[in-house]
């Protein structure tokens, strides 16, 4: 009886740490020139997540997601060598380009788009990515002109 209650306090702190390590994204460790980046750019951002991830096209990138205000969230995505790819800037459905709107109606119609993404290339360039819902969740990277640059299914757990 008295080994129990003598570990009830060590269970609870084990609870309350693994409750409080929800709250947080995942992260790995950064390549020095991203910090440096991120260190020189957005100083006073709190990174909430950071992560390392395949783009639909294949490529391997670090993605961080800060939190620059409490109104504005940003992510930023690097390649492998630590260059910055694109911002990506959560938008409405509303404001997507007509012509992206048209193909991913063209494309998959019928289904709904749950979540549109601008991303600002360094070059000026933009693309937006399309999450469609449904029971086929597709995931849709489109150029501003309506071109779509590639596809892949959906991740029904995923809440990006």
């Amino acid at each position: 009886m008295n080994r129990s209650k003598s570990l009830l306090p060590f269970l609870i702190l084990l609870l309350f740490l693994g409750v409080s390590c929800d709250d947080e994204g995942p992260f790995v460790d950064l390549p020095v020139s991203i910090q440096s980046y991120l260190d020189a750019n957005y100083p006073d951002a709190e990174m909430e997540e950071s992560e390392l991830d395949t783009l639909c096209t294949g490529m391997a990138v670090y993605e961080v997601e800060l939190e620059v205000n409490d109104d504005e969230e940003l992510e930023l995505t690097f390649d492998t060598d630590g260059n910055l790819l694109f911002t990506e800037t959560e938008i409405s459905a509303g404001s997507l380009p007509t012509a992206v709107t048209n193909t991913v109606e063209t494309a998959h119609p019928g289904q709904a788009i749950e979540e549109a993404d601008r991303l600002d290339f360094p070059d000026g360039s933009v693309q937006y990515e399309v999450e469609l819902g449904g029971s086929n969740p597709v995931e849709l990277l489109v150029s501003a002109d309506g071109e779509v640059i590639c596809e892949e299914a959906g991740d029904t757990d995923d809440e990006e």
